[in-house]
């Protein structure tokens, strides 16, 4: 009895040791690293090739020779189960046209319902839903291949037609998910092969890449003739144009209903990505232009509505903007960063108006393109008209001077920027060379 309880105790005693643990010491400095995982290249891509050269060839005038082409062409696809195809058209000579294909199909069906569509679909989806590149020498471009898919599924009389359909279901997905990621105010998806730095862009850069990405979906689904995905497609990107649009009016009114530091810095972000802000315009008063819908007394257009909302802002923001710059120039206290990132705003702001060319476009955009200039001239005259009276003023205040000398030079190159290069141009430049030469002149 009293060994058994001695081992037991035994036993205890050595499942109550504390695990060893190695020393730093013992353990390998160099760890063997786990290597990433290679990119995954591109679907498809020699089917995508073959498949364009293929309907070709079965456009073309079909003869013995132009099969022993095509049958040549399939054989890399060939399934090692499916027989090696002859060539039917040898005995078939003087035959009509459609007789001669639908024998030159019959044997090579297999090949392109079983290995060409499928691969075919595989290839649009990478390139057009997962936004994957085709770095292939050769490589035909989308809508080429989806024409070459589509024509096959034609040409085989409506086989194989499931793989436009999984084509046309991924693309109507992924612009549902889009455009419901990028309203709830999202990043968009990336795809495998996108640029770093399209994650880092401006909101109004990347809205205005995911309508762009919409337009080549749009163009797709019209080459595949998706009448139904093409609609809902389209009312997705009519939905993300119009957030985008709303997007731009509230930083816009964000500084002028409250002038702090954030605000400012989300107004500069939606002016300073201009080209983004020109794509979400153009593409709302092409909206406009393929829906026409009618006003009425009690409901406006919704894409009507987001353009003349975000006009609107804009206008009430140049308003803001003067209304600091015209302190500033006339003496006020105002830092000299935040006075250049107000003139920054006018001259994006003028640009807008500016590029803005489109059949559709407002006349308010007319009306705010003249105001800035005229009012932009205005603030220069009442610059030069300042820093002269403070170079005149006794005593003298050299620092106040060469604070105004700066703002009107930052002046003169907003006036160079928006082509106002008139009379009021020339005498500001005049009087901020006369003035720095008396600076100058005093200093010495």
């Amino acid at each position: 009895m009293w060994p058994m309880k001695r081992k037991e105790q035994e036993t205890r005693n050595r499942a109550a040791q504390p695990p060893r643990v190695l020393l730093p010491s013992a353990v390998s400095e160099k760890m063997p690293m786990r290597a990433g995982r290679a990119p995954v290249p591109l679907r498809g891509a020699r089917e995508a090739r073959d498949a364009v050269t293929l309907v070709r060839l079965l456009r073309g005038t079909i003869t013995p020779l132009r099969g022993d082409e095509v049958l040549a062409l399939l054989e890399p696809h060939r399934p090692r189960l499916v027989p090696k195809p002859v060539n039917p058209l040898a005995a078939m000579l003087g035959q009509p046209q459609g007789r001669l294909l639908e024998a030159l199909l019959r044997p090579t069906a297999p090949i392109i319902l079983d290995v060409l569509l499928p691969r075919l679909r595989d290839h649009l989806i990478d390139r057009v839903v997962h936004n994957k590149g085709g770095a292939e020498d050769g490589l035909p471009g989308a809508l080429e291949v989806a024409t070459a898919l589509r024509a096959l599924v034609a040409l085989l009389r409506g086989a194989g037609r499931g793989a436009v359909l999984s084509v046309v279901s991924a693309i109507e997905a992924a612009a549902r998910d889009d455009a419901d990621r990028l309203v709830r105010g999202e990043a968009p998806a990336m795809g495998a092969e996108d640029d770093a730095a399209g994650a880092t862009a401006g909101a109004m850069d990347s809205l205005a890449h995911a309508l762009l990405r919409f337009e080549a979906r749009r163009l797709m689904l019209e080459t595949l003739g998706a009448t139904v995905a093409l609609r809902d497609v389209v009312y997705q990107s009519r939905r993300l144009t119009r957030h985008a649009l709303r997007r731009a009016a509230e930083a816009m009114d964000g500084f002028g209903a409250d002038r702090g530091i954030k605000a400012l810095h989300a107004s500069l972000a939606t002016l300073a990505s201009v080209d983004g802000l020109l794509v979400v315009a153009m593409r709302n008063l092409d909206d406009q232009e393929e829906h026409r819908e009618e006003a009425n007394a009690f409901v406006e257009p919704a894409d009507r509505k987001a353009m003349n909302d975000c006009l609107s802002a804009a206008w009430r923001l140049s308003d803001t903007l003067f209304d600091l710059v015209g302190k500033a120039a006339n003496g006020g206290d105002l830092d000299e960063l935040l006075f250049e990132a107000l003139l920054r705003q006018l001259r994006s702001l003028h640009q807008f108006c500016t590029d803005l060319d489109h059949a559709g476009r407002p006349p308010v955009l007319d009306t705010l393109e003249r105001r800035l200039a005229e009012r932009s001239r205005a603030l220069a005259g009442i610059a030069g008209e300042r820093l002269v009276g403070i170079l005149l003023a006794r005593p003298a205040d050299p620092a106040k001077a060469r604070r105004l000398l700066a703002r009107g030079q930052s002046l003169a190159q907003l006036l160079y920027d928006m082509g106002q290069d008139g009379d009021e141009l020339e005498a500001l430049a005049m009087r901020l060379v006369v003035a720095r030469d008396a600076l100058n002149h005093a200093a010495a």
